[in-house]
């Protein structure tokens, strides 16, 4: 349900965009979104459901701690990419300018990264990230423990 109001949303924003940007929002929009979707999942979703499902775990004993370190080094990594290119670009003033004042670009990244924020609301996308939270972070579960259906 969440991801339909999402993508109702977009698509309100995308024709409000074209009605007052013009034919490129339709270009600069959809690029804006999905920028923001994945930046804001590599950087928020980690730390707002992998790191409590992470200290959960932990503290019964079934990982080992260094697991945590692990999920704050990609919003880290994150976050010195995007300061390495908002430097770059302070090179070029025009791409900046461009990319400053691209306002349908902007609304993209926000509704983007608003979406990703919101997402943890559905139980989909908790379901999802578990999955994905147990076969990316394996190596780091105590040997001969199982994981109780409770944290699952």
């Amino acid at each position: 349900m969440l991801y339909t109001i999402i993508a109702f949303i977009f698509c309100g924003l995308l024709g409000k965009m074209i009605a007052t940007h013009g034919i490129a929002a339709l270009l600069w929009t959809p690029v804006g979104f999905i920028f923001g979707l994945f930046v804001a999942a590599q950087m928020a979703l980690p730390l707002m459901l992998g790191l409590p499902r992470a200290l959960r775990l932990v503290v019964s004993g079934l990982m080992r701690p260094a697991v945590v370190g692990y999920i704050l080094l990609t919003p880290l990594i994150w976050v010195v990419q995007l300061s390495v290119a908002y430097f770059v670009l302070g090179y070029t003033p025009r791409l900046a300018d461009f990319l400053y004042n691209n306002i349908p670009l902007n609304w993209g990244m926000w509704l983007g990264a608003v979406a990703i924020i919101i997402s943890p609301f559905s139980e989909k996308c908790r379901s999802d990230f578990k999955t994905d939270f147990d076969k990316s972070y394996q190596r780091f579960y105590k040997e001969g423990r199982i994981v109780p259906r409770t944290l699952n």
